[in-house]
C-alpha cells in the first residue's frame, strides 16, 4: 500500500495515512467495484429472496471466498490479476449449482444473472489489471494515535470476508445398516438357527447394563467437604478463556464505548459545543485501542452488528465509524453490508449515514458511488448526503440525484444543490414544487432560499396557510425575509399564535414584535406556544432571565397500575425493608432544565427599563442590532441547540451570499477551523447593523 494525504477530508486532514494500492488503477477499481456490487447483491439475494428449496450452504461459502478475493485484488493483499482469477473460478462454481436450482425457485434466475454480471466485470479489470505493472512491497507505517480527529489505520490482517446466512440443512437420519439375508427356513430346527442367528446381529441395549451386569455405585458427597455456598455469597471463578477471546472481549467494550459517545457527543440546549471534545477523545481512544489489538479485535466487530438482537442506531455509528477508521475496501465493505440487510430501517441508515460523515476512508467515494445504484431509496438518500457533505459529489451527481423519482433521495439533493446554485437548479426546484410530497416541497424552498431564488418569498408566503409545511415557510421567511415579511409573520401570530409561527417570529427579529411575544405570555393560549414565545423574546432580546424548571414526564411514561386489594398484607417495598424507619429515602427529586422564564411582568419590566433606545423598525439578535457578525457570534457561543446551529449556518448563507462549508455533526476541531473561516465573511457583510438589506445571489 501507499500513503498520501486524503484530499477529501476537509479541513484539516491527517498526513501519513494509507491510500489505495499502486498497482491497481482507477479503471481497475471501477470494475472492480461493479464486480463486488453485483456479487453483493447475489448474497443478499441468496439471504433473502429465494427459498432453500436445496443447499445453499455450498454457493454461500463460494461466494464468501469469491468477496474475498475481490477484497484482496483491492487492496493488495494478494496479486491482484491472480486474486480476480480465484474470485471467477469461484463465482463458476456457483454458477453451475444456482442454474441446476433456477427450474426449482424462478427466484434463482435473477441471482444467476447478478452472477454472469460480476464474471464479466472481473474478466474486464482482469483484462484492465494485466496492463497495470505490479506493485512494489510497502511496509505498513506503526499505528499513531489520533489527534483530536480520526486517524485511518492500516495493520497487517485478512481481508474480512462476510458471513452469507443461508438456512444450514437439516442433519441427515442415522440408519443402523440391516443385516445380512438369512435363508429362508424350511424346518422348524433352521427357523430355531434363524432366530438365533437374528438375536446375536441384534444391537445392543440402550444404557441400561444387562441383567447379569453389576451395577456401579452412585457416587456419595464428601461427608467433611462444605456444602455449597447459595448463589451470590460464594467465590466464583469461571473458565480460562484464550487470548484471543480475551482480546475480543476487550473489543467489545471499545465498541460499546465508540456507541455509546455516537449517541451523546450532541450537546444539549446550554451545554457549549466545545464540551463534546472529551466525548470524541475517548471515542478517538477506543478506535485506537481496537487499532492496537490489531486483526482479531477488527474481525469481531462485523460480527458484533450481526449478532445484535435488534437494528440498534447506535451499533449502526459504532460499526462504520470503527470500520471507516481502517484501511482496505473490505472493511468499509462490512460496513455496507450491515446497512444492506437493516431493510428499510431509516435509524439504522441515518446513524451509518452519520458516522461515514466523519470517517476518514479514502475509498469512501467508490463505496457510495456504489450505494447510490441501489434500489432501495434511503440508501440512496443517504450516500448522496454524504457525497455531497463531504464535498465529493460532482454536479452530475447531484443533478441525477435530484431529478430521482424518489422524494428522500431528491430531498436530500435539492438541500445541498441549494448552496451550489448551478444552472439547472432552478428547473428542479420547480419539478420538486410541483410534487406532492411536504418533504420534498421544503427541501424545494431550502434551496431557494439559499440561492436568492426572486420567488423564494412569494413561494413562502403562500404556504403560510398550508397547515402540514406552514411551520417550515415560516422559518425559511424568516431567515430570508425582509420586514414586510416580519410583520406578515406578527399579524399573522397575532391572528392565530401556534408555536411554529412563535418560534418563526423569534427568528425574524423585529423590535416591533417584542410587545406582541409578551403579550402572548398572559393570553389564553398553550404551554408549547408560552415557552415558544419567551425563547423568541430571548433570541430577540437576549435578556438572560433564565430559570429552573422540572422536566415533564415523556408521553410515553405510563405509571404502574395498582395492585388490586385481595385481603392481605401488601409487601413492604425493598427500601422500607433495608431501611431506618426513621430515616428512610426521600423521594427522588425531579429532572430539572434551564428556560426562559414565561412571567410576562419580569419582561414586561425589562422590555420598559432596558430597551426603550430600540429602533423599532430594525432588527436585533441577542440584544444586540442584527449582522452576519452577531449571528455568528450566536453559532459560536450561544446557548443553542444543533438543530439551531444549522438554521444560523443557513442563515450566513443567506445574509452573506457567500458558502462555507460547517455542520455541528462535525468533530469539534473542524468546526472551530469553519468558524474562524467565516469570520472575515461575516466581517464584511456587517456594516448596516439592524438593517434587513442582504446581498443578491440570484441563479437561474
Amino acid at each position: 500500500m501507499s500513503f498520501s494525504y486524503l484530499p477529501f477530508v476537509a479541513p484539516g486532514a491527517q498526513e501519513g495515512q494509507p491510500s489505495a494500492p499502486t498497482g491497481t488503477d482507477l479503471l481497475a477499481h471501477d470494475k472492480l467495484e461493479n464486480a463486488h456490487a453485483a456479487l453483493r447483491r447475489a448474497a443478499l439475494s441468496l439471504e433473502h429472496d429465494v427459498e432453500p428449496v436445496t443447499d445453499l450452504t455450498g454457493p454461500a461459502r463460494a461466494l464468501e471466498r469469491a468477496l474475498g478475493a475481490i477484497y484482496d485484488a483491492f487492496d493488495g493483499r494478494a496479486e491482484p490479476s491472480s486474486a480476480v482469477r480465484v474470485a471467477g473460478a469461484e463465482i463458476d462454481s456457483v454458477a453451475a449449482q444456482i442454474r441446476d436450482a433456477v427450474g426449482l425457485d424462478a427466484g434463482f434466475a435473477a441471482v444467476d444473472e447478478l452472477l454472469r454480471s460480476a464474471r464479466g466485470w472481473l474478466e474486464q479489470a482482469a483484462a484492465r489489471l494485466a496492463l497495470v505493472p505490479p506493485a512494489p512491497p510497502i511496509d505498513l507505517p506503526p499505528i499513531l494515535a489520533s489527534r483530536d480527529r480520526p486517524r485511518l489505520h492500516a495493520i497487517q490482517r485478512a481481508s474480512l470476508a462476510p458471513r452469507i446466512k443461508v438456512p444450514e440443512p437439516p442433519p441427515s437420519e442415522l440408519v443402523a445398516k440391516p443385516p445380512p439375508p438369512i435363508p429362508r427356513p424350511r424346518t422348524f430346527e433352521e427357523l430355531k438357527a434363524a432366530v438365533e442367528a437374528l438375536k446375536q446381529q441384534a444391537p445392543a441395549p440402550g444404557a441400561l447394563p444387562a441383567a447379569g451386569e453389576a451395577r456401579p455405585p452412585a457416587a456419595r458427597p464428601d461427608e467433611g467437604a462444605a456444602p455449597p455456598a447459595p448463589p451470590g455469597f460464594g467465590q466464583e471463578i469461571g473458565a480460562a478463556i484464550d487470548d484471543v477471546a480475551f482480546l475480543c472481549a476487550r473489543a467489545r467494550e471499545c465498541f460499546e464505548e465508540i456507541a455509546m459517545v455516537g449517541m451523546q457527543r450532541a450537546p444539549l440546549l446550554g451545554d457549549p459545543f466545545r464540551g463534546a471534545l472529551i466525548l470524541e477523545r475517548r471515542m478517538l481512544a477506543a478506535i485506537d485501542v481496537i487499532a492496537a489489538i490489531g486483526a482479531p479485535a477488527l474481525e469481531h466487530v462485523p460480527r458484533l452488528v450481526a449478532d445484535a438482537p435488534v437494528k440498534d442506531p447506535s451499533v449502526a455509528f459504532a460499526s462504520a465509524m470503527v470500520l471507516g477508521c481502517f484501511a482496505g475496501r473490505d472493511a468499509l465493505a462490512a460496513a455496507e453490508l450491515a446497512l444492506l440487510r437493516s431493510g428499510k430501517d431509516r435509524a439504522f441508515i441515518d446513524a451509518m449515514g452519520a458516522a461515514l460523515k466523519l470517517v476518514p476512508h479514502e475509498l469512501l467515494p467508490l463505496a457510495l458511488r456504489g450505494l447510490l445504484r441501489e434500489p432501495e431509496p434511503l440508501v440512496r438518500a443517504m450516500a448522496i448526503d454524504v457525497l455531497a457533505y463531504r464535498g465529493l459529489a460532482t454536479d452530475d451527481e447531484l443533478v441525477a440525484a435530484a431529478s430521482d423519482d424518489a422524494a428522500p433521495v431528491a430531498a436530500c439533493a435539492l438541500h445541498h444543490l441549494g448552496g451550489a446554485a448551478g444552472p439547472r437548479l432552478p428547473e428542479l426546484i420547480q419539478r420538486a414544487l410541483a410534487a406532492g410530497d411536504p418533504a420534498l416541497r421544503e427541501a424545494a424552498w431550502a434551496a431557494m432560499a439559499l440561492s436568492d431564488h426572486p420567488h423564494a418569498p412569494i413561494a413562502l408566503r403562500g404556504a403560510l396557510d398550508e397547515a402540514e409545511v406552514a411551520d417550515a415557510a415560516a422559518l425559511l421567511l424568516a431567515l430570508a425575509g425582509d420586514e414586510a415579511d416580519a410583520r406578515l409573520l406578527a399579524s399573522r401570530t397575532a391572528e392565530a399564535p401556534r408555536r411554529g409561527l412563535i418560534i418563526a417570529l423569534g427568528w425574524a427579529g423585529a423590535a416591533a414584535a417584542v410587545p406582541l411575544l409578551i403579550d402572548l405570555l398572559e393570553r389564553d393560549v398553550d404551554e408549547d406556544a408560552k415557552l415558544a414565545a419567551a425563547y423568541a423574546l430571548e433570541r430577540i432580546t437576549g435578556a438572560g432571565m433564565w430559570e429552573e424548571v422540572a422536566v415533564k414526564d415523556e408521553e410515553i411514561f405510563v405509571a404502574d397500575p395498582a395492585e388490586p386489594d385481595v385481603g392481605e398484607p401488601r409487601e413492604l417495598k425493598l427500601a422500607q425493608l433495608i431501611s431506618d424507619p426513621n430515616d428512610l429515602p426521600e423521594a427522588p427529586a425531579p429532572e430539572m432544565a434551564e428556560q426562559p422564564t414565561v412571567d410576562a411582568a419580569r419582561w414586561r419590566a425589562f422590555w420598559r427599563e432596558r430597551c426603550q433606545g430600540w429602533d423599532m423598525s430594525a432588527r436585533y439578535r441577542r440584544g444586540r442590532p442584527y449582522t452576519p457578525e452577531v449571528v455568528l457570534d450566536e453559532l459560536d457561543t450561544g446557548r443553542v441547540t444543533p438543530g439551531e446551529r444549522r438554521q444560523l449556518q443557513r442563515e450566513l448563507i443567506i445574509r452573506t451570499g457567500h458558502l462555507m462549508r460547517f455542520d455541528p455533526h462535525d468533530f469539534v476541531v473542524v468546526q472551530e477551523e469553519a468558524i474562524q473561516a467565516w469570520r472575515p465573511i461575516a466581517a464584511r457583510a456587517s456594516g448596516a447593523p439592524g438593517r434587513w438589506t442582504r446581498p443578491r445571489r440570484r441563479v437561474g
